[in-house]
């Protein structure tokens, strides 16, 4: 459904508060660095240190967010936790570069340029400061295409996942499902990007009447210019920080 995610084009994942965007973007992550690839991260909401607790717990899978957020207490998962940052600083040493004091656009670049990544995630670009540009649709404007400049014309060329918002409107819908028109400043995006991928965690929105229940979701494909738009399915725990290729999976985490 991503259709490739190539060097030099944008994916976009979009969604509303507290349906997995940060989540699912971590775990395409994991899979990138598991494929020894050069991944500069930007966090422009969260601060680098919970999204490394979020990392501990799913490079582990035994350990839970609410366990290291709450101050795990127990031997067994003081000693997970600490094993684990062990591996992470092993395995990601050189290629994971996380940011999260970087407002602006000119010094993203300058560290992409430094670094020379082959993947760009940044989430998320509402959050982006752009100076000497009053409107928030120009501003989105100018972002989305500055990236897109950059991600083709580097060498070597890279590819660029941006998370972005959506409009809340969408909550005044009765199924709140995404569409292209809920992107936030949504016209840019949408003309930009090569692939926008939605997270739509359904209990989010329904709680106990979802049909899916809590321990499922769905990512949204709803543009793929070289592929094919739909729908996938995924077990999903938020607290276990993981996406499930199916339902039974997520349930015992």
């Amino acid at each position: 459904l991503a259709g490739g995610m190539t060097r030099g084009e944008i994916t976009v994942v979009g969604g509303r508060p507290g349906h997995g965007k940060t989540t699912f973007v971590l775990n395409l992550l994991h899979n990138l660095l598991q494929k020894g690839l050069k991944v500069v991260l930007i966090n422009r909401e969260m601060p680098n240190i919970e999204i490394l607790k979020k990392l501990i717990v799913l490079e582990s899978g035994r350990i839970s967010y609410t366990d290291i957020r709450r101050g795990a207490r127990d031997k067994e998962t003081h000693e997970e936790m600490y094993s684990t940052i062990e591996v992470i600083s092993s395995k990601y040493k050189g290629k994971l570069f996380m940011f999260d004091d970087i407002r602006d656009i000119p010094r993203a670049f300058a560290e992409i340029k430094k670094l020379k990544p082959d993947v760009v995630i940044d989430d998320y670009i509402q959050l982006i400061s752009v100076d000497g540009i009053d409107k928030r649709r120009f501003q989105i404007e100018y972002i989305m295409n500055e990236y897109k400049w950059l991600a083709k014309t580097s060498n070597p060329k890279f590819t660029v996942i941006l998370v972005s918002q959506l409009n809340r409107a969408i909550e005044k819908r009765g199924d709140a499902m995404p569409l292209l028109s809920d992107l936030s400043e949504g016209g840019t995006i949408e003309q930009t990007a090569e692939c926008v991928l939605f997270c739509y965690y359904e209990y989010k929105v329904l709680h106990d009447q979802a049909p899916l229940g809590k321990f499922a979701t769905k990512i949204i494909a709803a543009k793929v210019r070289y592929g094919e738009t739909g729908t996938a399915l995924f077990g999903f725990n938020g607290d276990k920080v993981k996406f499930y290729n199916d339902k039974t999976e997520a349930v015992f985490g």
